[in-house]
């Protein structure tokens, strides 16, 4: 995943799939560094924890709004 996206505050350009709905989690998998600025993201819902156990076809990115998982490797760009 191209971290960038989410450091450089590209996240809210992005839209769901499903219901171009801007309202995204981004997805974080393994052992997080957490700090206050981690825990202030997971609070505002702009990131969710996704487990210890990462595989090649776990979902980067969650919609709080129709409640859906995308993007699935990297055929729709958002990597």
């Amino acid at each position: 995943m191209r971290n960038d996206l989410f450091n450089t505050g590209k996240q809210e350009s992005l839209k769901c799939p499903f219901c171009g709905s801007e309202n995204l989690a981004r997805i974080i998998y393994g052992l997080p560094n957490f700090n206050e600025k981690m825990k202030k993201d997971i609070d505002k819902g702009k990131i969710i924890l996704g487990g210890c156990c990462i595989s090649d076809f776990d979902p980067h990115w969650h919609c709080n709004n129709c409640k859906r998982y995308f993007n699935f490797g990297e055929e729709n760009g958002y990597n």
